[in-house]
């Protein structure tokens, strides 16, 4: 009986690591090996209903030490419990078959495995035509999950335990479970395509937002253009002056103070943000734009490099727009409180990954990296420190999508690195 309830132990928190998507160790394992273990012994030698009970608190106490989130650990509770009571019923069913207990085990395991074979892949599909990576649990589901863990545990308990376990309650059980773990499925799925349809509808609603704010600095850009030629004909104006009264000394001043200084700006703000003519994803041009070009207009020296032309990014087109917004928000942001405040950009490519990196100069700063992730903090006041925050839980939704941050020498460079691949979200 021992090895039979590790084994289900095991086999139970293998179906939670592949719900949550992560296989790296814990240090909630040795909650597992201390305490879990230990309890569930002596709770089924005192009394199996108790033991059973036992079992749900204990499992549910360690995936709640992982996700910190009761709702998100009652889900994934429901889902391995029905999947793990499942494959228990069907292993006892193939045993008393066979007339022989000495099975059980190898049966157990591998209906199990087909089980989370199944799951995997089924999440899988769910995860990548979500917007989301992490499970994401309504209140609703979370009801519905309490009640499924409450009739398996009273069904086992009342048809099974107290009745000394025969076989046609078992087979009646298995069944019913087995609806209960469809449903469960069904609904997530359900959710799922759901909040795709909506995010698809949010990121429509956000490329045409981009398109008009790319259109209006368009606009501007040629309204300036059009000043730009005015004053240029007033400069060949005042030149004409000068070369007709032969003050050639009055023309060397005026071109040195008024008109080569113009001329060095020009240059500068024409080849700093070229490259921008090879990002061929235009909502990604339109934000690099929109903030570099703000940024020099208000006399940071800005910089932007690409070398060869990129049009597929692998992700959705909006939180990669929303996260290098708020990145350049805060190197600007922080560049325009210095005298000598500079920001970075850059998009590079190879076979397998292309990297968005962003530094820009800071002032002496103090506060460590990991403080600045912090929900709420910020070192410019109240309710202001929610954007590293956003951009980190924009980063942890995509699967494609890592991020280093890293602050050394009066240089904050923030690098967002997508992988190449079967992530991408069409």
């Amino acid at each position: 009986m021992v090895s039979i309830l590790i084994c289900q132990s095991i086999c139970f928190l293998v179906d939670i690591r592949v719900i949550l998507n992560d296989f790296k160790y814990k240090k909630a394992d040795w909650f597992i090996l201390f305490v879990l273990f230990p309890a569930l012994l002596l709770l089924y030698q005192y009394a199996q209903s108790l033991a059973i009970v036992g079992y749900q608190v204990m499992f549910l106490l360690y995936i709640l030490l992982i996700t910190r989130d009761i709702k998100v650990s009652i889900v994934i509770e429901a889902i391995s419990f029905t999947l793990n009571t499942i494959a228990d019923h069907f292993a006892d069913i193939l045993t008393r078959n066979f007339n022989s207990n000495t099975f059980y085990i190898l049966f157990f395991i591998l209906i199990n495995c087909l089980f989370v074979l199944v799951m995997y892949f089924l999440l899988k599909r769910m995860r990548s035509i979500g917007p989301s990576k992490k499970l994401l649990v309504s209140n609703l589901e979370t009801i519905v999950s309490l009640i499924s863990i409450t009739i398996i545990t009273l069904m086992i308990i009342m048809t099974e335990i107290i009745k000394d376990n025969p076989f046609d309650n078992v087979v009646y059980n298995v069944i019913i479970m087995f609806l209960i773990a469809i449903m469960l499925l069904a609904a997530s799925y359900y959710k799922m395509m759901r909040l795709k349809r909506t995010f698809i509808i949010r990121s429509k609603d956000q490329r045409i937002k981009n398109d008009n704010r790319y259109i209006y600095e368009m606009e501007k850009h040629y309204a300036e253009l059009r000043k730009f030629r005015h004053d240029y004909q007033n400069i060949l104006l005042s030149m004409d002056e000068y070369i007709e009264t032969d003050d050639f000394e009055g023309l060397k001043k005026y071109y040195n103070t008024s008109i080569k200084p113009i001329s060095s700006q020009l240059n500068h703000q024409k080849y700093g943000l070229e490259d921008l003519s090879r990002v061929g994803n235009k909502e990604l041009k339109s934000i690099l734009f929109n903030k570099l070009y703000s940024a020099q207009m208000s006399g940071i020296e800005v910089s932007f490099e690409c070398k060869k032309l990129i049009t597929d990014f692998y992700v959705d087109s909006l939180d990669l727009v929303i996260a290098l917004g708020i990145i350049l928000d805060n190197a600007i942001e922080e560049t325009k409180q210095q005298t000598d405040g500079f920001i970075q950009a850059g998009i590079f490519s190879d076979d397998s990954e292309i990297t968005i990196i962003v530094q820009n100069s800071i002032r002496d700063n103090e506060v460590p990296v990991w403080k600045m992730r912090v929900k709420g903090f910020s070192t410019k006041g109240n309710n202001r420190g929610v954007g590293l925050s956003n951009l980190s839980e924009i980063i942890d939704r995509n699967h494609a999508l890592t991020l280093e941050t890293m602050k050394k020498n009066r240089i904050f460079l923030q690098k967002i690195t997508i992988e190449m691949g079967d992530s991408r979200i069409d």
